[in-house]
């Protein structure tokens, strides 16, 4: 961890390491913020960024596995006001990143109209600003990673349980995992153990971020959390204690691949992870497979990653941008990781 902050110039660093059903490591270092030096510990609470999709999947797939979820309906059976367009859009296609539905937009959040400053009470408000407009390509033909299609499954929870999405993720998904300091960012609480994240200048200077309200994108990008109760969330996963396995396999399931990513210049880009049901699933040094997530926004990095197998998960909050996650904790994870040699197996 203290190499990692050297080489990063990040103030602080958090991790959370759960094995074979316990969390064997839950540690922090360095500045959670900067105002006062409050060091970090595991239990910091920062933005997770686009790792909330992952607890939005979750929650979709709860519904999925009770039958009141179809992944191959078009997205307006569960979000209405979700205008259509010239090609279906269904459930999956919002959940594999392929519905055609852009990203931000450079200049999107410039100063003339700075949507992330705004507050909207609402997910039908919060996708007004973009809703209407036309998509990159037809559903199921190229991968475009896109917040704003994610944010649409928050429009599936309160459709189908008629529960708030945050309400309906406390009730069925943070309470049984363990995952009490968990919640939505929500500008006027107050949030205990609360870190910031920073962001350097032209200059090499930490400096505060820009504000953000991030009531557009609760599903995409807008939950608090800690290294701890990500790894629980993993951990709780892993012991079917959220989905039953067969819904798990579902999740976990390689959706796409290879990944197309669109490019508007020309010829599609491959990428080099394989995509499944919100989750990506990246290759270790080693050959094996894991469903992971990373997030970025505020001036934090996370990344939360998890080997169902080994029954391990390893989550890595740092409050820095810019920042590699994958690399920092892809490297945490093989500490804990039997190494595999072919023809030999485990050692």
């Amino acid at each position: 961890m203290q190499q990692i902050r050297n080489e990063s110039g990040a103030p602080g660093i958090s991790v959370a390491v759960a094995h074979r059903g316990e969390i064997v490591f839950s540690e922090g270092l360095g500045f959670a913020e900067m105002d006062n030096l409050t060091q970090t510990t595991g239990s910091t609470v920062h933005n997770i960024a686009s790792i909330s999709k992952t607890m939005a999947a979750v929650a979709v797939m709860l519904l999925v596995e009770q039958g009141k979820v179809n992944l191959d309906a078009p997205i307006q059976t569960y979000v209405p006001y979700f205008p259509e367009k010239p090609w279906p859009i269904t459930v999956r296609h919002i959940l594999t990143h392929t519905s055609g539905i852009r990203h931000y937009r450079d200049g999107e959040f410039g100063e003339k109209e700075y949507k992330e400053k705004i507050h909207y009470d609402s997910l039908e408000a919060g996708i007004g600003f973009w809703k209407d407009d036309t998509l990159l390509f037809r559903p199921g033909q190229f991968w475009l990673y896109s917040s704003h299609a994610s944010n649409l499954m928050q429009g599936i929870i309160e459709t189908v349980t008629d529960m708030g999405f945050e309400e309906y993720l406390r009730e069925h998904v943070w309470q049984p995992a363990g995952m009490l300091s968990t919640r939505f960012d929500v500008p006027e609480r107050i949030v205990n153990n609360r870190g910031r994240g920073y962001i350097r200048n032209e200059k090499g200077l930490l400096i505060n971020p820009p504000y953000v309200d991030v009531s557009y994108k609760y599903a995409g990008g807008g939950i608090l959390s800690t290294a701890g109760d990500l790894v629980r969330f993993g951990m709780t996963l892993n012991h079917g204690k959220l989905l039953k396995p067969s819904t798990l396999r579902m999740m976990y399931e390689v959706q796409v691949d290879p990944v197309m990513e669109f490019n508007p210049e020309g010829e599609p880009v491959k990428q080099s992870h394989k995509q499944a049901l919100s989750w990506f699933i990246r290759t270790d040094i080693q050959g094996r497979e894991f469903p992971s997530h990373t997030g970025s926004v505020k001036g934090c990095r996370s990344y939360l990653l998890n080997y169902p197998d080994e029954d391990l998960v390893v989550a890595l909050i740092v409050n820095i941008i810019p920042f590699d996650p994958v690399k920092y904790g892809n490297t945490i994870s093989q500490l804990f990781l039997p190494s595999v040699e072919p023809g030999i197996g485990h050692q």
